[in-house]
């Protein structure tokens, strides 16, 4: 008979925070163990299951088949865990959660996501701050936020994803694309557009004036609205006043996939699991 083997809801737990977040040293970060304890973990995770987990290569942690196996069954063992822990041992339904966001996100998937967690918890209360998603991952890793919605980074698996958004350049109108220099109002310079923008603008030798860099989306639409220069924002940002165009005579721009995560691993928050709130931000918005 094949051995049994009992699983650790602990190693679980590290399991999927590595997955999550792509890198031991993050994951170390987030649930408050050092980098080699994370490693042993997954060591002996690897040991009971008698199989490798991750193929180790220069581009970081990347799951086997057996990895990718397992995390779907770890995230249903860890959301019943932590679902049936928190309706037996909580007296005080009174929940604080503090969640972190970027502007671009804020107007439509934040009202969204509050809605849901009212639905299941009445009483909850939250706090919210709006960062760029590199600020937002340093907030998790720091325990200064509790949940966030990020972009990920390119080939993660960091979180459960709510949907892909094609990056769009704004403007007032069709023809705020013809002025010479072509004025731009961004994001700031550590936003994947503003990149893609600038470095596509010169390899192109299109010359430009960058008229304001900023974080707050309201300020953008009112720039772009007044016709004080274009910009280029994630298109189910874009009011409806504003033409968003993806295919122009311009730099071609990437998508941003736009996840949920919660920090160390956890795989539910007031009463939803991680998944199924993805689905249902995603329906909604």
């Amino acid at each position: 008979m094949p051995k049994k083997t009992n699983l650790d809801f602990e190693l679980l737990r590290t399991f999927i925070a590595v997955v999550d977040n792509g890198s031991l040293t993050r994951a170390a970060n987030q649930i408050h163990r050092t980098q080699s304890a994370i490693s042993m973990q997954i060591k002996r995770l690897e040991s009971q299951l008698e199989q490798n987990l991750f193929e180790r290569s220069g581009r970081g942690l990347l799951l086997t088949l057996h990895g990718k196996s397992l995390v779907t069954y770890a995230r249903r063992l860890l959301n019943l865990h932590d679902q049936a822990l928190s309706e037996l041992t909580t007296t005080n339904n009174t929940q604080h959660l503090r969640i972190g966001c970027p502007d671009d996100y804020s107007v439509k998937l934040l009202p969204a996501l509050i809605m849901l967690l009212r639905q299941k918890n009445p009483t909850i209360r939250l706090s919210i701050f709006t960062e760029n998603s590199g600020r937002l991952r340093q907030a998790m890793d720091n325990n200064e936020i509790d949940l966030a919605i990020m972009t990920r980074l390119p080939d993660s698996n960091e979180g459960a994803l709510i949907y892909v958004d094609q990056g769009v350049w704004v403007a007032k109108s069709i023809e705020s694309f013809d002025l010479q220099p072509l004025p731009l109002v961004l994001f700031e310079p550590n936003c994947k557009f503003h990149s893609s923008v600038i470095d596509g603008l010169e390899k192109n030798e299109t010359s430009y004036d960058l008229v304001c860099e900023a974080s707050h989306l309201s300020l953008l639409f009112e720039l772009v609205g007044r016709g004080v220069g274009v910009s280029v924002m994630p298109k189910n940002s874009v009011p409806d006043y504003l033409l968003a165009v993806e295919k122009t005579d311009l730099p071609e721009l990437p998508v941003a996939e736009v996840c949920i995560c919660l920090s160390g691993g956890q795989q539910s928050v007031a009463g939803w699991s991680l998944h199924e709130l993805a689905k249902q931000l995603m329906l909604k918005e």
